[in-house]
């Protein structure tokens, strides 16, 4: 059964056309509303519109002006809070003047304000005084940071100010302790707002940083004073609607709301918003009855749109959330909060008066009852006509739509019992079934010929790049390529053998740095002559000098008979030396000699020998780097440095794969005895996308065992293997931005880890970016955790670089243990300290 027949018969459930349906033309017939209703209808509407305007005008402003000026009263208590502290600033000189203007403050103000504190320069001069019932109470400062949250987390703030200037914060949730004798484990939990601004001495130095802590149930208060009958802008007497005020933040969360005006020592609550807003998210850090209402209710965003805006304004509330029967319908007014001329909050007072609905029955009173009836029962057999007529279209129009959105033609299915609906539903599904018929077909087909190209062999050549001439063989056979960076290497290859100078090779590993020093000393005038490679990786200090430099017969003991060295052995060629970096200093001294003069002197000999030689240097390291860690001379690099060369990495020449591969298929071809290997076009785009951290090597590996393994002349996508550690990169390049990795240095013992980079989140405060502190020599050493992962207690001391005792160490890994960053693995000297990953 085709999916067009399964549309047709069983799929698409459309209800049959019966006597029960009504056409169109019979539902507006039945519409038709006689002339005189429409008259009264008409006339009684207009009137009681042009009633309700004006009086809604007038409760408008009422309300906007209960918005506006609990907005001024809030603003004019930070700006008292801001004149207080630059008073204090300015006139408290020590310990005694700031503990008496506090004390004076509060006893002016009551409990408004609840700390103040003085955070000098010196960590010991730090001055806390906390208010409460009992009176004043003075932090130790070496308690101060039992404050949670810690008040000295708030300089990074106060650094920046300028004289005189004020910074606020948000509503912060303190708790503090308050000891006395009768309670020594008191503490105060409050919310409060922060005031700082920095204090100067008379000759200008900075001497610390003041904060003034003002309880935010100061500011619920003037709301609860606002919406009471003692309000200082009421006067007439209201109705008792119900009506509210709360304080939102800009990022749209309500902090608290207006309570009783007796009771000033509630704590802050947001019930009255949380039943308009009835979806959102309650509780935020530091303020858990703080309220934010969800994206679906658009009055609201729009209030703190505004708001950011600087703008106030008045919002008509219809069906509001929460409300009754009666008093759906509420007055959003609200007026930002600023200090300094800088948004800090907003003020928004909900009415639900119903004093115009009230007005409206009154005036709906006058008119005669026959035509209210009538206006009432036209209005309702309009209501339902309409829906009637329009629910199913607007359904059929919104289906169809979610269709086009979407994308999947998923059959309609809307219950109706409308003719013409119906009609429409069924042409529509049955297109759709055709569609999807056709669609799924041409998915088969396109699959099937995706398949079947993908297994074809594919004609490298077709795949060169622009750039490849296979009518003009290429100037060095050695460099198999075409583009840009592979022209620039073959020309420095050709200049650089165009000379006797030494020559520097620095390329990623897998790159054919040994192979383009080849190609340097065939196309030479050297080419006549030895060609001696030497890779100092391999061999130690010992060795490698010897190997290097030769010795004489008798030099020690294993020294049997004499022995050139590479440097002899290559008079007149060529001396090759890879992995340079591996190098160890005293090697590089004697480099540095041999370079210098063009003399060697053999190991146990006492005399130096001249030597004709050409020095080319290979490296996959930053010497730069070796250099700044005093891992590599200076004065080496230098000399070894008159021509570099840099072979591109494989992932920056990607064009360059199809022609790689068929020159390794050929030589391949020779080397199997195989003839006529090809490889299909979906094994060709897996090469193409992965991202090749062995380079050139890598890809000789990979094509050579996929050669080797498969059982046909046609390499597919499954015989090719590639690392399965290793992540596909997009092609443009090996790194974010397409910039080159930058390459390791080796490290050796007695020094120093590499700093890495440690990202810094908000609120640490360890150098280190973690969220607690560690010692000098934890920090040192961490680092080198990140970049190994593991660590023992051997790793631990020869890392701190000082003599300190197995114990101390210890008992350092223990601490980082027990603070999360690393776990213990085994015990007694197989101990490991692994890295905790977050």
């Amino acid at each position: 059964m085709t999916i067009l027949n399964k549309f047709t018969e069983g799929e698409v459930m459309v209800p049959p056309i019966g006597k029960n349906e009504f056409s169109l033309r019979i539902k507006l017939l039945w519409g038709l509303i006689p002339s005189v209703i429409i008259i009264l209808m008409v006339t009684g509407y207009i009137t009681y519109l042009t009633s309700s305007h004006f009086l809604n005008q007038a409760l408008e402003r009422t309300t906007r002006l209960h918005a506006k000026a609990m907005a001024h009263e809030i603003e004019t208590i930070f700006t008292r809070c801001k004149k207080d502290l630059q008073i204090i600033a300015q006139t408290a000189g020590d310990e005694g003047d700031l503990h008496k203007i506090f004390a004076g403050l509060v006893r002016a103000g009551g409990f408004d304000y609840r700390e103040l504190g003085f955070i000098a320069q010196n960590a010991q001069d730090h001055l806390f005084w906390i208010a409460g019932s009992d009176g004043l109470l003075k932090v130790p400062a070496a308690e101060i940071t039992d404050i949670h949250p810690d008040p000295l987390l708030y300089t990074e703030h106060l650094i920046s100010l300028k004289p005189g200037q004020v910074w606020m914060s948000q509503v912060v949730e303190v708790d503090h302790p308050f000891q006395t004798p009768e309670n020594p484990n008191q503490r105060i939990h409050s919310h409060v707002i922060y005031f700082g601004t920095p204090c100067f001495s008379e000759n200008g130095e900075r001497r610390g940083y003041l904060l003034l802590s003002l309880d935010v149930r100061a500011i619920r208060n003037i709301l609860s004073l606002f919406n009471s009958p003692q309000s200082p802008i009421q006067a007439f007497s209201r109705t008792p609607a119900l009506r509210y005020a709360y304080l939102f933040d800009p990022d749209g969360w309500i902090l608290f709301q207006n309570e009783s005006v007796e009771k000033k020592d509630l704590e802050l609550t947001t019930d009255l918003a949380r039943s308009t807003y009835d979806d959102g998210i309650l509780g935020k850090p530091g303020l858990p009855s703080a309220f934010r209402p969800s994206f679906d209710f658009r009055d609201f965003w729009k209030m703190v749109g505004d708001v950011k805006k600087g703008r106030h304004d008045l919002i008509h509330m219809e069906n509001a959330a929460g409300a009754g029967v009666f008093d759906k319908d509420a007055s959003l007014a609200y007026a930002p909060v600023l200090f300094e001329g800088d948004l800090v909050a907003g003020i928004a007072y909900v009415d639900r008066t119903q004093f115009t609905r009230m007005a409206g029955y009154k005036h709906l009173d006058i008119m005669l009852f026959i035509t209210i009836l009538t206006i009432a029962v036209v209005s309702l057999i309009i209501f339902i006509l309409a829906r009637m007529i329009t629910k199913p279209i607007y359904q059929l129009a919104g289906a169809v739509n979610h269709i086009q959105k979407s994308a999947q033609l998923h059959p309609i299915r809307i219950p109706s019992r409308d003719y013409e609906v119906n009609l429409l539903v069924n042409a529509i599904n049955r297109m759709i079934a055709v569609m999807n018929a056709q669609m799924a077909d041409i998915r088969e087909k396109e699959i099937k010929i995706k398949t079947v190209e993908n297994k074809e062999r594919i004609a490298l050549e077709t795949e060169f790049p622009r750039q490849a001439r296979p009518d003009k063989a290429p100037d060095l056979p050695e460099i198999i390529g075409f583009g840009a960076r592979i022209e620039q290497l073959r020309s420095d290859i050709f200049k650089a053998a165009g000379s006797d100078a030494d020559v520097l090779i620095i390329g990623e590993t897998g790159t054919g740095k040994q192979l383009a020093a080849e190609a340097i000393h065939r196309h030479g005038g050297r080419s006549a002559r030895p060609f001696i490679s030497v890779n100092c990786g391999e061999l130690g200090e010992t060795l490698l000098l010897d190997s290097l430099f030769g010795h004489v017969k008798g030099a020690y003991t294993e020294a049997k008979t004499d022995r050139k060295g590479a440097f002899l052995e290559a008079h007149g060629g060529t001396l090759f030396l890879d992995e340079i970096q591996n190098a160890s200093l005293t090697v590089q001294q004697a480099l540095l000699r041999a370079v210098s003069i063009r003399k060697v002197r053999p190991v146990g000999s006492d005399k130096e020998l001249d030597v004709d030689v050409r020095l080319i240097c290979a490296t996959n390291a930053d010497l730069t780097l070796l250099i700044e860690r005093q891992m590599f001379r200076a004065d080496l690099y230098f000399r070894l440095k008159v021509i570099t060369i840099h072979p591109p990495p494989l992932r920056d020449q990607k064009q360059n794969i199809p022609v790689l591969v068929n020159h390794l298929l050929l030589i391949l071809e020779a080397s199997t005895r195989r003839t006529g290997i090809g490889i299909s076009r979906g094994a060709l785009e897996k090469l193409k996308q992965y991202h090749w951290p062995g380079n050139i090597r890598e890809l000789n590996n990979c094509i050579t065992r996929a050669v080797v393994m498969s059982e046909s002349r046609i390499i597919q996508e499954d015989d090719i293997i590639l690392e399965k550690s290793m992540r596909t990169q997009p092609d443009s390049g090996d790194t974010p931005g397409g910039n080159e990795p930058e390459m390791e240095a080796p490290m050796l013992p007695g020094q120093d880890p590499p700093v890495l980079p440690v990202r810094s989140e908000p609120g640490r405060t360890d150098p280190a970016g973690l969220p607690f502190r560690i010692n000098r020599r934890q920090e040192k050493v961490y680092p080198y955790i990140l970049s190994r992962k593991t660590i023992t207690r051997s790793d631990y001391m020869k890392w701190v670089g000082t003599d300190i005792s197995p114990r101390t160490a210890v008992y350092d890994l223990q601490d980082l243990v027990k603070k999360g960053v690393l776990r213990k693995d085994g015990s007694g000297p197989a101990t490991r300290y692994i890295l905790v990953e977050q």
